[in-house]
């Protein structure tokens, strides 16, 4: 019984990392570069129904709302 119990699980969280957006950066150099994204469902990325994000001091289970990025104001090459 107990055995059927972990190879569905198992089963189970292997189909929910199949079916999940991973991000994973890291770093040799930089403990801070280091993180690890997980977003489920990878086609519903604005409102996840799992998000977790990890890198080291920090764990989140919630994303942040997304900011609207300002447009570009354009300049004049030589005034910069």
């Amino acid at each position: 019984m107990f055995n059927k119990l972990f190879l569905w699980s198992f089963i189970a969280f292997v189909a929910v990392l199949a079916c999940s957006e991973i991000n994973l950066e890291t770093s040799i150099y930089k403990e801070d570069k280091n993180s690890l994204e997980i977003i489920f469902p990878q086609w519903q990325t604005e409102q996840p129904w799992l998000y977790f994000y990890w890198t080291p001091g920090i764990v989140k289970w919630k994303q942040d709302p997304s900011e609207e990025e300002e447009p570009a104001v354009p300049t004049l090459g030589f005034m910069q």
